[in-house]
C-alpha cells in the first residue's frame, strides 16, 4: 500500500453519530481517518497499517478494550505514537490527566478539535513510561480526594477518581489500565477492603494502598485487612504518598 500524502489519524469512538461527525470534520480538513468502534478494533487497524499512523484519537471509555489500554498497547509496539484523548460524560469525566496526556473535553466545536489535533501533531512529544501509570483514587471526602489527585497529577500520574467503593468497582471493571488503587477504608456501604478484594479477584496485577486515620492495630481486626499489607496513615504528606506510590509501582 502506498504511503499516505496526508497525516493519518486512527480514531476510536463507540458512539456511531459522534464517530461519523468527527470523522467527517477530520476528512474535510484533509486528514486520512481510520475509524474504529472499540479499542480492540483500533488495535487491529493499528497493526494492519503499521508505520502509517500519525495520531491516535480515542475516547477513554470504549467497549472490549478501553482507550487507555489501547494506547498503552500501541505505545509498547510504537513508543513514539502521539495520542489525543476525548473526555466527556461518564467514565472519562472521572479521569484527571496531566499536561503530558493531551486531552480535549467533549462536546467541542470542530475548529477547537482541529486546532488541538494540529497542536498535538506539531508540538507534543510522546509520553514517557512514567506518564503511562494510571491510579484510581477512592475517597468519599471530596477535599481529600481532590488533594490526593492533585498531588499525583502534579507528579505526572493519570488519575481516575471515585467517591464510593461501588463507583470504584465500576471504573475498575471498565478501565483495564489501572496500575494502583489508593482507597480509604471506611465508606458508607462496602469498605475499601472489599474494593481491594474485588480488584484482587480480577487477577490483574494491580496493587492497593489503603489510607485511614484509624490505628493499624485496630484495622487488623477487620476481616480481610491482614491480607492488605500496604497502609498509609492519614493525614499524610505529599512526599510520604509519592514514596509509597513509587515503591508499589516499581514492585
Amino acid at each position: 500500500m502506498a504511503a499516505s500524502q496526508h497525516p493519518v489519524i486512527l480514531f476510536a469512538q463507540h458512539e456511531v453519530m459522534p464517530r461519523n461527525q468527527i470523522r467527517s470534520v477530520l476528512q474535510d480538513e484533509g486528514y486520512d481517518v481510520l475509524a474504529a468502534a472499540d479499542g480492540s478494533e483500533a488495535l487491529e487497524l493499528f497493526r494492519a497499517h503499521a508505520g502509517t499512523i500519525d495520531l491516535l484519537l480515542t475516547a477513554v471509555e470504549l467497549p472490549a478494550v478501553d482507550g487507555l489500554s489501547a494506547y498503552r498497547q500501541i505505545s509498547t509496539e510504537r513508543p513514539n505514537m502521539k495520542v489525543l484523548f476525548l473526555s466527556g460524560n461518564g467514565t472519562p469525566s472521572a479521569l484527571a490527566l496531566t499536561d503530558a496526556w493531551p486531552t480535549i473535553a467533549t462536546p467541542f466545536r470542530p475548529d477547537t478539535l482541529l486546532a488541538k489535533v494540529t497542536e498535538v501533531l506539531d508540538e507534543c512529544q510522546p509520553m514517557t513510561e512514567k506518564h503511562l501509570n494510571v491510579i484510581l483514587v477512592v475517597d468519599h471526602d471530596k477535599g481529600r480526594r481532590d488533594r490526593t489527585s492533585k498531588i499525583l497529577t502534579e507528579n505526572g500520574y493519570a488519575v481516575l477518581t471515585a467517591n464510593s467503593v461501588e463507583q470504584a468497582e465500576a471504573l475498575a471493571d471498565t478501565i483495564a489500565t489501572i496500575d494502583l488503587v489508593i482507597s480509604g477504608i471506611v465508606f458508607p456501604g462496602h469498605s475499601g477492603i472489599h474494593l481491594a478484594e474485588h480488584v484482587e479477584a480480577s487477577q490483574r496485577k494491580v496493587s492497593t494502598l489503603l489510607i485511614s486515620h484509624f490505628d493499624r492495630a485496630l484495622l487488623h481486626k477487620m476481616p480481610g485487612f491482614s491480607r492488605q499489607p500496604e497502609f498509609l496513615p492519614n493525614p499524610f504528606t505529599a512526599e510520604a504518598l509519592l514514596t509509597r506510590v513509587r515503591r508499589l509501582l516499581d514492585a
